[in-house]
């Protein structure tokens, strides 16, 4: 629109080491100053300088701001260099955008009957839909006034879900949480992360259909993003090599979009990671290109090579690991697989798992140290910040 504010994403790479750094330029509707960054490299802290628009407002996740130059007050007259390459981009290669499909394979079933509780877990949250969404709203309002509350990593909201076995069942929803004045996700966009009373060793042990493990995958995944401290995919393939270059990027798009850059190892073949980059170039895009600006898929990027292995194992790392393994690679078909779901202690993982394979994971990102929890008790919907990235199961 004509009068909004409008955020343009640049990226500036340091001339001395080539370290990319984002940011982000806005342009007001009506007057924008004009100025400058001087800013530190933050891998080999080389200052240097770049013009933008709105210098006191525009910002950045990336860069060291050393200082920012108004022209109208005092322009910057260093003599800094200049960016040795920047750019001004509009893709996203790390979207973030995990999905949980009611309409998939269903792994959240009653351990005693059965019954498909997925469905009725997202009734239930539904029917108190206006209450929940006012506890969280109230939440968000009182840690933006009181200062000293802990940062929180996801909004999780807890609910009993009817079943015909009489017994109860709760359901765990979340969704990351950011006090950033952004509105709560639709009901469809929060993730199922559990319902108690269910035995996903029972669900995910047996002869399924591709399809059926890829949709439990990827259900696994939204609860691993809650529960697990990382998430390791060990797979020789992704995709069927006969797929068209278009069909295969869309199998890779949809498998990363799931994915939490940060916390998330793809250890595969090299020329796996070869057919995705011969995909993008179908599209006009550069991989390489893309890496030398830090704008490439992160989990590619830092995705690990392995030749000898025909191993297809999919993890949620933690104290405790919840391990998918068996013969499905990342594709979807009718032919049948065998799988075999386990939850180990981490040093079982350990040993026959990561060492056998030659992993070496790098450090997740630290998570935050709480998670607000809305649950009923008592026919009331409350609000507390519980201690822990994500509450016990």
């Amino acid at each position: 629109m004509m009068f909004e504010t409008r955020e343009r994403q640049h990226v500036a790479n340091c001339p001395k080491c080539d370290t990319p750094h984002r940011y982000t330029e806005l342009k007001f509707p009506m007057i924008n100053d004009r100025g400058s960054w001087l800013v530190a490299c933050r891998k080999c802290a080389q200052h240097f300088a770049f013009d933008l628009r709105n210098p006191m407002e525009s910002y950045s996740a990336d860069c060291v701001i050393v200082e920012r130059f108004d022209d109208d007050v005092g322009p910057y007259t260093g003599n800094a260099p200049r960016p040795g390459a920047s750019a001004v981009y509009q893709l996203d290669m790390n979207p973030d955008e995990p999905r949980f499909e009611l309409d998939a394979f269903a792994i959240f079933k009653c351990a005693k009957t059965g019954e498909d509780l997925e469905a009725a877990a997202f009734l239930a949250l539904g029917k108190s839909w206006l209450r929940v969404a006012d506890g969280r709203a109230q939440a968000a309002n009182q840690m933006l006034a009181r200062s000293q509350l802990p940062a929180v990593e996801h909004a999780v909201f807890a609910v009993d879900v009817p079943c015909s076995c009489g017994e109860p069942h709760r359901a765990i929803f979340y969704h990351a949480f950011r006090l950033d004045g952004s509105d709560m996700p639709p009901l469809d966009d929060l993730l199922l992360a559990d319902v108690s009373g269910t035995d996903l060793t029972d669900v995910l042990t047996g002869v399924l259909s591709k399809t059926d493990v890829m949709q439990a995958l990827e259900k696994l995944i939204a609860r691993w993003r809650l529960f697990s401290d990382q998430i390791l995919l060990a797979t020789p393939f992704v995709a069927h090599q006969w797929k068209t270059k278009a069909e295969r990027l869309a199998i890779w798009e949809r498998l990363l979009a799931q994915l939490d850059p940060s916390r998330t190892m793809l250890m595969t073949r090299g020329a796996t990671f070869k057919e995705y980059r011969a995909a993008l170039i179908e599209f006009g895009l550069d991989h390489d290109m893309l890496s030398r600006f830090g704008l490439e898929n992160r989990i590619v990027g830092d995705g690990k090579r392995k030749q000898d292995s025909h191993a297809k194992v999919y993890m949620g790392l933690g104290d405790t690991c919840e391990v998918l393994s068996g013969s499905a690679n990342v594709v979807k078909g009718g032919s049948m697989e065998n799988i075999t779901f386990q939850a180990l202690r981490r040093a079982k993982v350990e040993t026959s798992y990561l060492t056998p394979l030659g992993i070496s994971l790098p450090e997740p990102r630290p998570r935050l140290s709480h998670h607000l929890l809305i649950d009923c008790r008592d026919g009331e919907w409350r609000w507390n910040i519980m201690s822990g990235a994500a509450p016990k199961v």
